[in-house]
Parts: structure tokens; C-alpha cells; sequence
């Protein structure tokens, strides 16, 4: 079983499952009223499914992003955090959710561990708010047929960069781990079961340069008995959406779906939901809808928070930040 949880961290007004972009859009509204933010995250970067599963593909329905690839809007919406002091927990798959003192009390652990099992204490995160915006679910790597290989990109390294390294996939990941590990030095070997590789236009240009230059050795389609001689493997396959501990939350599930009103607010008292989770928005799910239901949530979060503050934040542009 897993073992009790350690020692919670000092508490922040508002904490926020998932950091894709309802996540982060409701950080940054949650952070310009003037709370402390707290922001969980399964995964080792920031994006939810913008960036692992097609940050390469154009997105066309963001009001005034007009054909902007889903890694390009990321990286926009982590920029727009700068400002301010988000407390960003990465690699972490929240798991339990039990009042405490003035608020929540949520539970994580390491991502690693899809089933935790002894070795795997929970991480406490006490806050006055919650905002669940985990999209599908915990983004888990697809498993590799090796104990040993690594599964996910970016990961950091156990000690110096590999001297071979074999990265198999035709995920954006997989070319992206390449790219980076023969910046680092790296003889890499990429292999995939197709003849296709995805990617930004510039990966794939860099990556055939680096090819002619003999730095990567590109086998697509892979032979079946490829067995390279290298001091490392990743094995990029995609993820796989995992709720399964969310689920476990009385949060009246339909489906997998989470009721609210039109503030966003669930069955529990300071727990809200916003984006693809959200039962309001049903199975339209776009990102213009996740990025209003994130302001929504967050400005009564802090109303919740602060009763002090209203609901409606005023105008941005009459703020200096």
C-alpha cells in the first residue's frame, strides 16, 4: 500500500491539476488576481496534450493565434506565467483529494509509478482551492519492452550524456530526443517501424543534416533484428490518458465527465473544473471553451479564496505587470 503521505508543503490559495492549457490559462488568471498558485503536472514539461501528443500540427481556432502549432502555443501560454511566481510541480500524478484545514489537502506520486507500489510515498499539496484540469487524464508513457528504457522526453539524465544512444518512435518526442542528445554529443540511432518521422519543419530539416553529417544513423522503416550498440535506449511510443485516481474522488462522475455549474464549481465546496473534464462543455471540446471556463474557474476560486475580492477581475489593461 502506499505509504502515508509526507509532510505537506506550506499551502497556496489555488492548486491546479493539470498544465495543459486549461491549466495554465487558469494559473496565469488565478496568479493576476494575486494568489499563490500551485500547478501539477504528470508529465516532465508543461502543454497537457498540446505538447505530447501533436506538437508539431497547426492549431487554427485560438482567437488571435491564427495558424500556430500547438508547441508554439505552449510555449505563449508559459510565457504569459513569467510574471508571476507559479509553483510548478512536474512529474507528479495526483491521486488523492481529502479535506484539510481551510481547504484541500491533494496527494501525489512520482509519475513513474502508474501503480504506486511501497516505494512510492505520496507528496502532500494542502490549498484553500482546487482546480482540476487535467484534460483526459494523467498522460502516462506507453510502456517499453525493456525494464530499462526510458520511456518519455524530456527526462533528465542519470549522469553524462551517453556516448550511443538508440531513440525508437516516430513521435514528435522521438525526434526531438534525438536532436537533443546529438547537441549533447551523442551518436544516436533512430529507428522506427514506418517510413515517417513527425516533427516541427526545422526538426526534420536539422535532422536530415545532422543525418547527411553522420551524427545520426536513421533506420525507417526499422529491419525487425535492429540491434545497435549503444549505452542507452528510449523508447518513444505516445501515452496513454490515465483517470483512474480521479476517478476515485466524489466528484459525481458521469462518465468521464465531472459536473459543474457555470462558475465551474463541482459538488465540493472550493473545487472547481475546467477544459475537456468539464460535463458543462460535453463532447465539444475546443480550446477557446477551455480557456473561458478556466477564467471562469479561477475568478471564483478567488472569490472562494478571498471573498474580499469579486468575482469579476476588471480590466486587464488597466494593470501594470
Amino acid at each position: 500500500m502506499i505509504q502515508d503521505p509526507v509532510s505537506p508543503l506550506p499551502p497556496t490559495d489555488v492548486l491546479i491539476v493539470g498544465a495543459g492549457p486549461a491549466g495554465l490559462y487558469a494559473a496565469f488568471y488565478a496568479a493576476l488576481r494575486g494568489l499563490s498558485v500551485r500547478l501539477l503536472d504528470a508529465r516532465p514539461e508543461p502543454g497537457g496534450q498540446l505538447a505530447a501528443l501533436y506538437p508539431d500540427r497547426v492549431v487554427y481556432d485560438v482567437p488571435a493565434a491564427p495558424a500556430t502549432t500547438a508547441g508554439e502555443l505552449v510555449q505563449r501560454l508559459v510565457q504569459q506565467l513569467a510574471p508571476f511566481e507559479i509553483d510548478m510541480r512536474l512529474s507528479e500524478v495526483a491521486r488523492t483529494l481529502t479535506p484539510h484545514t481551510d481547504g484541500w489537502l491533494v496527494g501525489t506520486a512520482p509519475a513513474g509509478h502508474a501503480a504506486p507500489g511501497p516505494d512510492a510515498a505520496l507528496r502532500s499539496y494542502p490549498a484553500r482551492a482546487v482546480i482540476i484540469a487535467a484534460g483526459m487524464g494523467a498522460l502516462l508513457p506507453r510502456p517499453a519492452p525493456h525494464a530499462d528504457d526510458h520511456t518519455d522526453w524530456p527526462a533528465p539524465l542519470p549522469g553524462p550524456a551517453p556516448r550511443r544512444a538508440w531513440v525508437q518512435g516516430g513521435v514528435p518526442q522521438a525526434t526531438r530526443a534525438a536532436l537533443e542528445l546529438a547537441q549533447l554529443g551523442t551518436h544516436v540511432t533512430l529507428s522506427h517501424r514506418r517510413a515517417l518521422f513527425r516533427g516541427t519543419p526545422e526538426q526534420l530539416a536539422r535532422l536530415n543534416t545532422l543525418r547527411a553529417e553522420g551524427r545520426i544513423d536513421v533506420h525507417a522503416p526499422a529491419p525487425a533484428d535492429l540491434a545497435p550498440d549503444v549505452d542507452a535506449t528510449w523508447h518513444l511510443n505516445g501515452y496513454l490518458p490515465d483517470l483512474t485516481p480521479l476517478l476515485a474522488w466524489p466528484l459525481d462522475w458521469q462518465g468521464e465527465y465531472v459536473p459543474a455549474d457555470d462558475a465551474g464549481r463541482t459538488r465540493l465546496p472550493g473545487v472547481f473544473v475546467a477544459g475537456d473534464l468539464s460535463l458543462a462543455g460535453g463532447d465539444f471540446k475546443l480550446i477557446a471553451q477551455a480557456f473561458a471556463q478556466a477564467a471562469l474557474s479561477a475568478n471564483h476560486a478567488a472569490h472562494h479564496v478571498r471573498p474580499d475580492l469579486r468575482v469579476r477581475p476588471g480590466h486587464s489593461s488597466d494593470r501594470r505587470l
